[in-house]
C-alpha cells in the first residue's frame, strides 16, 4: 500500500468502507479526500511527510475552509495511513487545529439578510444555497434537513412543510413548520428550479435540491452529467464561501441561520416551547442561552407599558427646614 498513489488509494478505501458505513458517512468522507489529491497531487502515500501535511492544512486555511473541515479530511487519510502502516511516522509531529466547540452561532441582522439576498442575485451558481439559506434564516431548519426536502412534504398553497423522522436527527426532529412569505417564495423557486433541471425533479418523490451528478468522483455514476432526482444535494460548501465572502460576511456558517431564526423569534417574543416546535430539539447548553436572551426581551415589553401608565408617580414631599427648640 505505500507505493499506491494517493487516487489509488482513495478508490480502493472507498470500496473497503462502502459495506461498512452508512451511506451518508460515506459520501462525506468521499468529499473530504478530494482536497488532499488537488493540493499534493496524485503522489505515492509514502512520499507524504510532515511538511507534506503542515503545507496542506496550510494551504486549505488560505481557502477559508474551518479548522472542523480541516481535521475531518486529515482524519481520513490517517485512517488509509494506518492501514498502509505509515501513519506512526507522522503521529508524533502532526497536531490538529483548534476548534471552539459551539453549538450556538453568530446572527444575522434583517438588513444582513437583506445585503446577502441582494449579493445572491448576482450569480446563479449561487442559487441553491442562497434559497436554501433564506429557508433556514426564516424557519430554524438544519442545512441537513434543508437537502433532504421532498418536493411531496411541500406544501405551498397552506405555507407549510413537513420535517419527516428519517430526515433529521432524532424523533424530535420529525415536525411541520409553517412558512412565512420569505420562506415560501424560497420554496416556489426552489420547485422551479427543481423541474427546469436536466432531467426534472417533479415527482412528489423526488428530492427539491437534486444531486449534480458531474461532481462524484467515483462509483457507477462517475462521470456522468445532469442531476438525479433520487438523490439529494449533499454539499454546497464552495458557493456557500464564496457567497459570503462576496457579501463581506466570511466566516458565516450555514448553521448560524438557524441560530439567526431562533434569536429573531426570542427577540419579538415568541415563548421557545414555541419555537422549539419549529426548530426541533435544542440542547440544554443553547436554551439556557436564549433564555437569557428572553429575559433581556421581556423587560423590553413590560417597559412598553410605561408610556401609558395607570398610576400617576407620587407627589415629592418639600422639604422643611428643622425646628431646633431650646
Amino acid at each position: 500500500m505505500a507505493a499506491w498513489r494517493l487516487e489509488q488509494a482513495r478508490d480502493w478505501w472507498m470500496r473497503f468502507r462502502t459495506p461498512r458505513i452508512a451511506a451518508g458517512t460515506l459520501a462525506a468522507e468521499a468529499y473530504r479526500l478530494k482536497p488532499m489529491i488537488r493540493i499534493l497531487g496524485n503522489i505515492r502515500l509514502r512520499h507524504i511527510t510532515n511538511v507534506e501535511l503542515d503545507n496542506y492544512v496550510t494551504k486549505r486555511l488560505s481557502e477559508e475552509v474551518g479548522a472542523w473541515s480541516i481535521n475531518k479530511e486529515v482524519l481520513v487519510w490517517s485512517r488509509i495511513l494506518k492501514k498502509a502502516k505509515l501513519w506512526r511516522r507522522l503521529a508524533d509531529d502532526y497536531q490538529p487545529l483548534k476548534t471552539k466547540v459551539s453549538d450556538i452561532g453568530r446572527a444575522l441582522t434583517r438588513e444582513e439578510l437583506r445585503h446577502l439576498a441582494g449579493i445572491a442575485a448576482t450569480d446563479q451558481d449561487w442559487e441553491a444555497a442562497f434559497y436554501g439559506s433564506v429557508l433556514a434564516a426564516n424557519t430554524g431548519l438544519r442545512g441537513c434537513e434543508i437537502k433532504k426536502l421532498r418536493i411531496g412534504s411541500l406544501d405551498l398553497e397552506k405555507r407549510r412543510l413537513q420535517i419527516l423522522r428519517a430526515d433529521t436527527k432524532s424523533d424530535a426532529g420529525s415536525r411541520t413548520i409553517e412558512l412565512n412569505r420569505d420562506a415560501t417564495e424560497a420554496a416556489a423557486r426552489l420547485l422551479l428550479r427543481a423541474s427546469q433541471l436536466t432531467p426534472p425533479a417533479t415527482l412528489p418523490e423526488h428530492y427539491l435540491m437534486p444531486k449534480h451528478l458531474s461532481r462524484i468522483a467515483h462509483g457507477k455514476h462517475k462521470g456522468e452529467r445532469g442531476y438525479d432526482p433520487s438523490q439529494h444535494q449533499v454539499y454546497w460548501d464552495t458557493a456557500w464561501r464564496s457567497l459570503t465572502k462576496a457579501a463581506g460576511l466570511t466566516g458565516l456558517r450555514f448553521h448560524d441561520l438557524r441560530h439567526t431564526f431562533i434569536t429573531h423569534m426570542v427577540e419579538r417574543g415568541v415563548p421557545l416551547g414555541t419555537i422549539q416546535a419549529f426548530v426541533g430539539h435544542m440542547s440544554i447548553r443553547m436554551l439556557m442561552h436564549y433564555t437569557h436572551i428572553a429575559s433581556g426581551a421581556a423587560r423590553k415589553a413590560v417597559e412598553l407599558l410605561d408610556a401609558d401608565s395607570i398610576l400617576q408617580p407620587p407627589t415629592p414631599v418639600a422639604e422643611t427646614s428643622p425646628v431646633y427648640r431650646a
